[in-house]
Order: structure tokens, then C-alpha cells, then sequence
């Protein structure tokens, strides 16, 4: 819909967190962007404080989601292989030894 996550919850509801925030990314024609909604009582934080964690908050997202085009980003876990009882060792040996060979 139109409504941003949470923009349609009661304002006079108590709030539950000090700053509730929601995250969606949205496609639009120029890719997908990551939108966020925040929620304070104005009793804990001015407008300033809330927009200063949320804007720390994307920040942070986008450091990780750059990261991921890194050339030393990814790589595997234990959890990518639940048939196996794979250490973390184990596979960074398995990699290590798949890139020797690509080399």
C-alpha cells in the first residue's frame, strides 16, 4: 500500500521501545531503496535525537550492504551446510583450496 510499516498505528497507543523503527526496502524505477519508519514518544526524544539514530541506523545498513560487493565479502557457514557437520575451519580450508585451483 501507501502507508509506510507502522504508519497506520494508533498515536495515542503507549509506546513500547524508546524509538520503534521499521525497515522495507521498496522498488522503484531507479532500483531498490531502503525505507524507514520511526516512532517515538516526544517524552524520550525530540525529533532531532530520533532522525540522528535512524540516519546512524541507515548508515550503518549501507556500510554492510557495500561491504557485500566487496571481493573478500561472503563465504560460507556451518549453517549453509546442514547435511554436513562441517567446522568453520573445515570450510575455510574448502574455499581456501577451491580459489588455489582457480588461480
Amino acid at each position: 500500500g501507501d502507508t509506510a510499516i507502522g504508519g497506520s498505528a494508533d498515536a495515542d497507543m503507549p509506546a513500547v521501545h524508546t524509538l520503534e523503527a521499521g525497515a522495507a526496502v521498496v522498488d522503484t524505477p531507479d532500483g531498490p531503496v531502503l525505507s524507514l519508519t520511526l516512532s517515538w514518544p516526544a517524552a524520550a526524544l525530540d525529533q532531532a535525537a530520533a532522525e540522528d539514530l535512524g540516519q546512524a541506523w541507515l548508515d550503518v545498513l549501507g556500510g554492510l550492504a557495500a561491504h557485500t560487493d566487496g571481493p573478500g565479502a561472503g563465504g560460507h557457514t556451518p549453517s549453509d551446510f546442514p547435511l554436513l557437520a562441517l567446522a568453520q575451519s573445515q570450510i575455510e580450508e574448502l574455499e581456501a583450496g577451491l580459489a588455489d585451483d582457480k588461480a
